[in-house]
């Protein structure tokens, strides 16, 4: 049995959770049959003035290559602005990519029609081992505030 070393680094200090525990829960059928499944296949990262932001791994996302998609909610009765740089590491490598972006009140975004799906590394030595957050800010705007 082969044991998987892949992590998440979280927003504050040092926080690990691995990486396969997406693939586990997005493959595991919920108890209670009447929930739907994608509910239980998203693992929470960070919520932040009313923000959420949780992922899911997928081992060979483009049949060949390891990806991750985030998902973000704004549970706040007024729009938000939000910003942060993830920040992906191979065993052998690393690099960034910065996302900004709004969310309305009560809205979601997620995948790669909202630029939250990655595939980051695409060498044949090089696979995901870690992915983080780095630097997020969220602001409460007024309602009806310009984008």
């Amino acid at each position: 049995m082969q044991v998987s070393h892949r992590y998440i680094v979280g927003v504050l200090g040092l926080v690990l959770l691995p990486l396969s525990v997406g693939r586990a829960q997005a493959q595991r059928a919920p108890s209670d049959t009447s929930a739907a499944w994608h509910k239980d296949a998203w693992t929470p990262i960070i919520e932040k003035k009313g923000l959420r932001i949780s992922y899911i791994y997928y081992p060979e996302a483009d049949t060949e290559h390891d990806g991750v998609v985030l998902r973000l909610i704004n549970e706040n009765e007024v729009p938000v602005r939000y910003g942060f740089t993830l920040v992906f590491r191979a065993p052998s490598a690393d690099t960034t990519t910065a996302v900004r972006g709004r969310l309305d009140p009560g809205a979601m975004k997620t995948g790669d029609d909202a630029g939250l799906f990655w595939v980051p590394f695409r060498r044949e030595d090089r696979s995901l081992g870690e992915i983080g957050l780095r630097g997020l800010s969220v602001a409460r705007l007024p309602l009806g505030a310009p984008d």
